[in-house]
């Protein structure tokens, strides 16, 4: 049977809440220690303070924050607001509308960033995805990570798709080749295997390992070359 008193309603079995204001305690074994209008809904879940927090999934928890929900299996929540871990053992750390869904995920502060792969990670920044298989974000705005393993570290609208491919920092750019990598600049492309792109604008690099060191609208498209420098060149190799 349920246990009433001024803090809320313990109706789970052995379920306890011990502080605050019209918390709801559900879960068998489920506890909510402060705050209100918290619920921890199912086994061993707990809410630790704060307000209108949410703790749905079974061994999940929410620590403070306001309108945080932690739906996946032992998903936590630490602080923020209407952030939400809903992969199994994701971890949203602070921010505010945050979603860690992917399995293992997690997301440490920022806005409205998403984890999404399996133990892919955003860490900080705003509208940031990881969708990739370990994939991750670090900061800057409207980048994303799909490649499994791929990374973006700052900058504005980058996106890795290549596998273990890489976006330094830097304007628009895109790592599409398996291993590739961008590092900073405007508009800049890596679409070859291993192909690298070091900063200035509107440069591509298609061909497996080759490279383009600054400089303007360069393409290197044959495998194993590379350009330095050069304005509107394009060098072809073999």
């Amino acid at each position: 049977g349920g246990v009433a008193n001024p803090h809320g309603t313990a109706s789970g079995t052995n379920a306890v809440v011990l502080g605050g204001i019209s918390n709801t305690a559900s879960g068998d074994y489920a506890s909510v220690s402060g705050g209100g209008y918290n619920e921890a809904s199912n086994v061993y879940a707990s809410v630790s303070g704060g307000d209108y927090n949410r703790a749905t999934g079974d061994w999940s928890s929410v620590s403070g924050g306001v309108g945080n929900v932690a739906s996946g299996y032992a998903a936590s929540v630490i602080g923020g607001r209407r952030n939400e871990a809903s992969g199994l053992d994701a971890f949203v750390s602070g921010g505010l509308e945050n979603l860690a869904s992917g399995d293992g995920s997690s997301v440490s502060g920022g806005n409205e960033n998403e984890a999404s792969g399996q133990r892919s990670s955003v860490s900080g920044g705003a509208y940031n995805k990881a969708s990739g298989l370990t994939a991750s974000v670090s900061g800057g705005g409207n980048n994303e990570a799909r490649g499994d393993t791929s990374s973006v570290s700052g900058g504005t609208i980058n996106i890795a798709t290549g596998d273990t491919s890489s976006v330094s920092g830097g304007y628009s750019n895109l790592s599409s080749g398996s291993s590739s990598s961008v590092s900073g600049g405007t508009s800049n492309i890596a679409s070859g295997t291993a192909a690298s792109v070091s900063g200035g604008g509107s440069n591509e690099a298609i061909g497996t390992a080759s490279t383009i060191l600054g400089g303007y609208r360069n393409e290197a498209s044959g495998a194993y070359t590379s350009i330095v420098g050069d304005v509107l060149s394009q060098q072809e190799g073999g």
